[in-house]
């Protein structure tokens, strides 16, 4: 398993980084409650992907019902999900505070609380260091070719291969 890649090329001439690459994470089409159903139901599991469905689907409301009482829900190994408050601005003084989500001041910019947004965070065995250590890059063939070519006019070595994939 891997995670797939593409490079970008940083074009804002008022960045540090301009004219530098980075990676990215390719991602593909997510697969919805019902398809991880049956890519559950395909591993040797007495449940029927109908049933999967059942169970995910409660699943995913009760996270949601208690993360919006306020209670985080942690799956082992994979993460703790909560809810978490988007603040800009500030307030100057606490007479100023007000909880309304989408204030703005009296010029118009965002102040206090601008949204409250869903957070997941890595835990246990499925944590940075974890993905890090064992997770492997592929780049797609159209990059691959395009670093090994400018590997090759600038007269370096090929000695490592930039990820392999399509």
């Amino acid at each position: 398993m891997a995670v797939k890649v593409y490079l970008s090329q940083n074009n804002n001439s008022y960045s540090n980084a301009y004219g530098k690459y980075y990676a990215f994470a390719d991602n593909e089409t997510p697969i919805d409650l019902v398809g991880l159903a049956r890519h559950m139901s395909e591993h040797n599991t007495p449940f029927s992907e109908g049933t999967i469905v059942g169970i995910l689907r409660d699943m995913v409301k009760c996270i949601r019902e208690l993360n919006l009482n306020g209670q985080p829900v942690k799956i082992d190994n994979l993460a703790i999900f909560s809810a978490h408050i988007e603040n800009q601005g500030g307030w100057p003084t606490l007479a100023d505070v007000n909880l309304t989500v989408g204030m703005t001041n009296e010029q118009g910019k965002p102040v206090g609380i601008q949204a409250i947004r869903q957070c997941a965070q890595a835990t246990g065995d499925f944590t940075k260091a974890e993905l890090t250590k064992y997770g492997s890059i592929l780049l797609n063939r159209e990059w691959r070719q395009k670093v090994q070519e400018a590997k090759k006019a600038a007269g370096q070595p090929d000695d490592e291969d930039p990820g392999s994939g399509d």
